[in-house]
């Protein structure tokens, strides 16, 4: 809150259910109060002048609650194929988000029509991974929590054995049953197995558990 005055008074700003702050006008006559948190809801403002006793301003706002942050991508309960993700969703326009991971926490500012992105996430290790996403001036209010899990399996890292081109998670991959290479079906398809053992006629698809196992949790 901010506003003017007469030049070197000390105002109080008073509402109820938060503490008191003060502020020293300044020589232009301009004077601005420290931030103060709101609940959402009806609220009434006095700043006195207390060099002025009897001298004060009122003011009635309304706090509106703050909308609850979704998120688009990766869905909750995911099984996630690169090591770097990317965190997308929608939050009230302008606020910034949190996004705490591990012991790491990213910002971002959601854009006008309330976006945001966090772009190359890095997930800390294999397993289960909770993403906690929060306001940072409001973090009790419109939060929310996701798990994703990562199996150890970085597509982007991976090349196919003919094309050389990376591997993209969610494209349409394979894996050979006999040497555990990731490919993609079309290259699989033209050479007619495996292109890296050149034997094997057979893979997994995404729907085998096995698809996204670990190299070395397997046995050659």
């Amino acid at each position: 809150m901010r506003g003017a005055a007469n030049p070197g008074d000390t105002l109080k700003l008073k509402c109820s259910r938060i503490e008191s702050v003060k502020c020293r006008v300044k020589s232009d006559g301009s004077w601005a109060m420290p931030d103060i948190d709101l609940a959402p809801g009806a609220h009434e403002i006095t700043v006195e002048n207390l060099d002025h006793p009897g001298t004060a301003a009122m003011v009635r706002i309304f706090v509106s609650e703050i909308p609850a942050i979704s998120v688009i991508s990766p869905m909750a309960g995911e099984t996630v194929e690169a090591k770097h993700i990317e965190v997308t969703g929608k939050a009230s326009p302008g606020r910034l988000v949190c996004l705490r991971l591990g012991r790491k926490t990213l910002t971002e500012r959601a854009g006008e029509s309330g976006s945001f992105r966090f772009t190359d996430v890095e997930l800390p290790a294999w397993g289960d991974q909770k993403l906690m996403l929060y306001y940072a001036e409001a973090p009790s209010q419109g939060n929310v929590d996701i798990s994703v899990r990562w199996p150890g399996l970085d597509l982007p890292a991976l090349v196919d054995p003919v094309t050389r081109s990376p591997l993209k998670p969610g494209a349409d991959i394979v894996r050979c049953s006999n040497c555990y290479t990731y490919c993609y079906r079309s290259t699989w398809v033209r050479v007619g197995k495996c292109p890296r053992c050149d034997v094997s006629g057979d893979y997994w698809t995404r729907t085998a558990p096995i698809f996204h196992t670990p190299r070395a949790n397997l046995r050659m």
